[in-house]
């Protein structure tokens, strides 16, 4: 079971990663150049990645011998509070207040925490996976003729 839970970790891991950092670039564009529809684009790749990270966070390992594993853990759980409560946030100004928040400068500053904090995470999951144990010098002799 955990090797399955782990392998859809695998899955699921990229989808906050691209999500949440496309939604940041999206709020950001709309307002920057005062386009209304990327807004619309940034609530829903920040839907899909709020997710998308509940997903990662579910289906990660409960324990590995990886010493980067508690920060890890620790940063994916942050990562998915800060996408819950970010996407909370914007969907009560929308739908309550029928405003879009995402082009706010205090939304856009938690949002770029979110993707700080999504970055990171994933940095520490990638040097968990694919960073090269490191090697003890070997030693060469010259050979003599």
């Amino acid at each position: 079971m955990d090797f399955m839970l782990k392998n859809l970790h695998n899955v699921f891991n990229h989808v906050p990663v691209a999500m949440l950092i496309f939604s940041f670039i999206f709020d950001l564009i709309a307002a920057l150049f005062k386009k209304k529809e990327w807004n619309f684009a940034g609530l829903l790749c920040l839907i899909v990645g709020a997710l998308g990270a509940i997903a990662a966070v579910l289906t990660g390992p409960a324990w590995t011998k990886n010493p980067l594993f508690p920060d890890h853990q620790l940063f994916g759980q942050l990562t998915m509070v800060a996408a819950i409560l970010l996407l909370l946030t914007r969907l009560v100004f929308r739908f309550w207040r029928t405003l879009d928040i995402g082009k706010n400068p205090f939304y856009l500053v938690g949002a770029l925490v979110m993707v700080i904090l999504v970055a990171y995470t994933g940095h520490l999951g990638g040097e968990m996976i694919h960073k090269k144990a490191p090697t003890t010098p070997v030693k060469v002799e010259a050979v003599q003729k």
